[in-house]
């Protein structure tokens, strides 16, 4: 579990490492445009589409990682409410019989618990 955070986290990392290259590329393109000649130019704008499609590669990388985490947490709170929801079933069943096998004593529960109840509203 650990070890996928800690790959989520660096794969995010290299991807905004690139992100920003990119950028820096994208600004070294305008620049020397604008200031050299259309050869360089060429050059970096051929640079910066590589970048660009290696960048592009692993946002995909990326979005792919995080769905699959995403569907893994689906998955743990899909089984945990199972879990709950069976435990839960298994309690109302085991009241359900106890009351059924005893229902003297569920009289006498619910009636102390109402005389707890009216005792401390009237305390009030």
């Amino acid at each position: 579990m650990m070890r996928k955070d800690r790959e989520f986290e660096a794969q995010k990392e290299a991807l905004m490492k690139e992100v920003r290259n990119v950028l820096q590329e994208v600004e070294s393109l305008y620049d020397t445009g604008v200031e050299a000649g259309t050869e360089e130019a060429k050059a970096l704008k051929v640079k910066a589409q590589e970048q660009l499609s290696k960048v592009k590669a692993q946002f995909a990388d990326f979005e792919s990682a995080a769905a699959d985490k995403a569907r893994e947490a689906a998955d743990r709170v899909r089984e945990g409410a199972h879990y709950t929801a069976e435990k839960a079933r298994g309690a109302a069943r085991h009241t359900d019989e106890l009351i059924q096998d005893k229902p003297y004593y569920a009289m006498g529960f619910a009636a102390l618990a109402g005389l707890v109840v009216g005792v401390l509203l009237n305390r009030r």
